[in-house]
C-alpha cells in the first residue's frame, strides 16, 4: 500500500475543507486534459474538493495498492532525541480515474491533511503531490516520486521540499499491514526519522 502518511507530514500545509472564498470550478471531464495540466495550488484544492467517483483508474494508478479506510501509528524521532507519537485515520477516494485523494485526520492538528497520487505521463512516474506553506502566506505545490517493486511488495518514495529538506522512504506491505521508515535530512544533516505502520479498518480485497 502506498504509505501516503509519510509524505503528508512533510509535503503538506494543513488544509481543511474548501472555504467559501476558495470556491473552485468543477473538474474537466476530459481525461486527457486532466493528466496534462500543471499541478498548481489552485488545481490541488480543486481536486481535493471534488467528490470521489467510480470511474476506473488509469492502469498505472490501478496497479498501486491502497486502502480506502485505514488507521496508522506514526512515530517521529527528531535528531534532538524528542519523540512524537500519534495515531491517525486515513481515507482514500478516486477522482475521474486520474487521481487518488488521500485524507488523514490528525487528532494533534485537529484538522484533515490531504495529498494526491497521480501518474505523470511526461515523466512516466508516480507522483505524490502536497501543498507546502513557505511561512510567508504562500503555498507551493511539492511532489514526491514513488517507485514500486510489485513482485517484492516494496516501494520507495523520494522528495525534496522547503528550505533544504530531502527525504527517502522505504516500505513494504501485505494485505493487512504497511510498514515504512522515512529518513529526513535538512541541508545534508539528519533532521528526523519517521516510522509508520498502517492497517485497514476492515479487510479489503
Amino acid at each position: 500500500m502506498i504509505n501516503v502518511l509519510l509524505v503528508l507530514f512533510s509535503l503538506l500545509v494543513f488544509v481543511g475543507p474548501v472555504r467559501a472564498s476558495e470556491t473552485v470550478s468543477p473538474l474537466s471531464t476530459n481525461a486527457a486534459s486532466l493528466s496534462q495540466e500543471t499541478m498548481t495550488p489552485a488545481r490541488f484544492r480543486e481536486i481535493v474538493g471534488t467528490p470521489g467517483d467510480a470511474v476506473p483508474l488509469m492502469p498505472q494508478l490501478a496497479a498501486v495498492p491502497f486502502w480506502t479506510n485505514a488507521v496508522a501509528s506514526n512515530v517521529m524521532t527528531y535528531a534532538s532525541g524528542k519523540v512524537f507519537p500519534e495515531e491517525l485515520t486515513q481515507t482514500a477516494r478516486t477522482v475521474r480515474g486520474e487521481y487518488v485523494v488521500f485524507t488523514v485526520q490528525s487528532k494533534f492538528y485537529n484538522q484533515p491533511m490531504n495529498s494526491i497520487l497521480a501518474y505523470d505521463k511526461k515523466a512516466s512516474a508516480l507522483k505524490v503531490y502536497g501543498l507546502y506553506g513557505d511561512g510567508h502566506a504562500d503555498d507551493i505545490v511539492t511532489e514526491g516520486t514513488a517507485v514500486y517493486e510489485f513482485a517484492r511488495k516494496t516501494y520507495t518514495i523520494t522528495s525534496s521540499y522547503g528550505d533544504g529538506f530531502k527525504e527517502t522512504t522505504t516500505g513494504s506491505y501485505t494485505d493487512r499491514e504497511d510498514s515504512a521508515k522515512t529518513v529526513v535530512y535538512k541541508d545534508g544533516v539528519l533532521f528526523m526519522t519517521r516510522k509508520v505502520k498502517t492497517h485497514p479498518i476492515v479487510a479489503e480485497k
